[in-house]
């Protein structure tokens, strides 16, 4: 599998968008800002709203804190954009570190956390102005949603450090 990867890597970077990735000096850098950016608005407003399932601010009504959620979605938005930009530009640093795939597979945690809430519990958050304690099914799922975003964010930034472990 390794060596398909690295076929796929050497194909991908000898692309036209991968080189105008590359060669731009200013394009990088950019991407570096809207990808925290993205990830700032992503873990300000999913954070808030995890903390508050959990029974911090309690006199936040939780669809006031769903109602904030566009703003983490859009942050997601970017913050993959990026992501995808990175991978493209370079993606010979991703294929065979470890530190990558861990990275998705946190991604991939998070991912099916949101969108088991959303399929099952959204519908009652945005009916509900309770201020009370959040039922123990949400405060889990606001346990695994930090769990996965701290891990998310960790093994983004061990990319350059731990390197091509393959």
């Amino acid at each position: 599998m390794t060596a398909t990867l690295d076929t796929f890597a050497i194909w991908l970077r000898a692309t036209a968008i991968s080189e105008a990735i590359r060669s731009e000096p200013w394009l990088w850098p950019a991407c570096e800002i809207a990808h925290f950016v993205g990830l700032s608005l992503l873990v300000g407003v999913i954070g808030f709203f995890d903390l508050r399932l959990l029974g911090l601010f309690r006199r936040v009504p939780l669809n006031a804190a769903w109602s904030l959620m566009p703003w983490g979605k859009l942050g997601f938005a970017i913050a993959a954009m990026t992501g995808v930009t990175f991978f493209i530009g370079a993606p010979d640093q991703y294929v065979n570190n470890i530190a990558f795939y861990a990275k998705l597979a946190f991604l991939l945690i998070a991912g099916l956390n949101a969108a088991a809430f959303e399929i099952f519990y959204s519908s009652a958050v945005k009916a509900s102005a309770a201020v009370d304690v959040s039922p123990p099914v949400y405060r889990a799922i606001a346990i695994v949603s930090m769990v996965s975003w701290f891990f998310v964010i960790y093994w983004g930034r061990m990319l350059p450090f731990v390197g091509n472990a393959f």
